[in-house]
């Protein structure tokens, strides 16, 4: 499917759904099983929540999913309550007073 998918869609969207719902569900978790849970969960999230937009509004699907996928990854990297930015930062704080 991934062969064949290259020609269609483009390395660059095929790699950003293979790799992006699973490093967004990595931040989130430590176990393999909710991990594998997490980013089937996501990757149809950004999938179903694009195609209705990109339909109504004539957006190319496959750019506003990896979009979608995107900003989902850059909330969890932000707002991870082990491995997100903000947590991190405030942790560090803690530790200094």
């Amino acid at each position: 499917v991934t062969v064949a998918s290259l020609q269609t869609v483009g390395i660059i969207l095929v790699v950003a759904m293979l790799i992006t719902p699973a490093a967004t569900a990595y931040l989130l978790t430590d176990r393999l099983w909710i991990m594998i849970y997490l980013s089937a969960f996501f990757g149809a999230v950004s999938a179903v929540a694009v195609l209705g937009l990109s339909f109504t509004y004539n957006l190319s699907s496959g750019a506003s999913i990896v979009l979608v996928a995107t900003i989902l990854f850059g909330s969890a990297f932000i707002l991870a309550p082990k491995q997100g930015i903000l947590w991190r930062s405030l942790r560090s704080k803690r530790k200094r007073t």
